[in-house]
This record gives C-alpha cells, sequence and structure tokens, in this order.
C-alpha cells in the first residue's frame, strides 16, 4: 500500500473555499452598509466597496471617502468616548458661509453592518466550508 499525500490539494481547496466565503460575506457586508449610511450627495454612499485579499485570507469593506471616519464615529462633541474637540469651532463652507459648530453626532454604518449580520456571515462561511464535503 502506498501512501498518497493529497494535503497540498486540500489545503488549495480550502482556500478557495474561503475565499469565496469571503467574496460572499463581503457583498452581504457592503450591501448592508449602502442601506444603512446617512446620504446627503450620495458621494459617501457612492464611494463604498470591498476588495477580497486573497494572500492574506482577509476582506475588507471601507470606503475611500475623506469624510467617512466622521460620519461613522461623529465630530466634537459628539464624538464617540468623549475623543472629540470641545467648546464648538469657526469653519467656512465651499461656498464661503461662515459657520459655527459643536460637531455632530456619529451615524455608524460599517459597523452595524457588520454586526447586525454576524449570523448570516456564519452562515455563509459555514456553507462555504461544507461544499467542500460534497
Amino acid at each position: 500500500m502506498t501512501f498518497v499525500d493529497n494535503s497540498e490539494a486540500v489545503k488549495r481547496e480550502l482556500e478557495r473555499a474561503a475565499i469565496r466565503g469571503l467574496i460572499k460575506v463581503a457583498m452581504l457586508v457592503e450591501s448592508q452598509a449602502v442601506l444603512l449610511v446617512p446620504v446627503n450627495t450620495g458621494a459617501l454612499r457612492n464611494s463604498i466597496g470591498y476588495k477580497v485579499n486573497e494572500s492574506e485570507l482577509a476582506a475588507y469593506i471601507g470606503t475611500n471617502c475623506e469624510y467617512a471616519i466622521y460620519v461613522e464615529f461623529g465630530t466634537g462633541e459628539f464624538a464617540e468616548n468623549g475623543n472629540g474637540r470641545k467648546g464648538g469651532w469657526v469653519y467656512k463652507t465651499p461656498n464661503g458661509e461662515v459657520r459655527f459648530t459643536y460637531g455632530m453626532p456619529s451615524q455608524p454604518y460599517l459597523r452595524p453592518a457588520f454586526r447586525q449580520n454576524q449570523k448570516a456571515i456564519r452562515d455563509i462561511l459555514a456553507d462555504c466550508l461544507r461544499e467542500l464535503g460534497g
């Protein structure tokens, strides 16, 4: 009897299943974040996307919109965990108006998109691995 080592083939199939699962999970979380994000101009909503890094077996869901972090965590006196600037500040709008603000409350959309779908995420990943069993 000869021993045949199939461990590399099994490892490749596990990685493929994990990647399929990560893509499905990323699509789910991305679509939920798009539904939850507050919309003013639509720029933030339209910038939400995902990337799956196959070599790291990781998925990244987010945005490159420069103000996204302020929407997610709030600003000034309303920032989460009291991390914002205190006492307010003056700023100029793009059309030249001068305004005063104490900041804005957080309006989380990325974290809830993940947290609200944790069971579905576990189920998706389990199904992708279960498919290997035939």
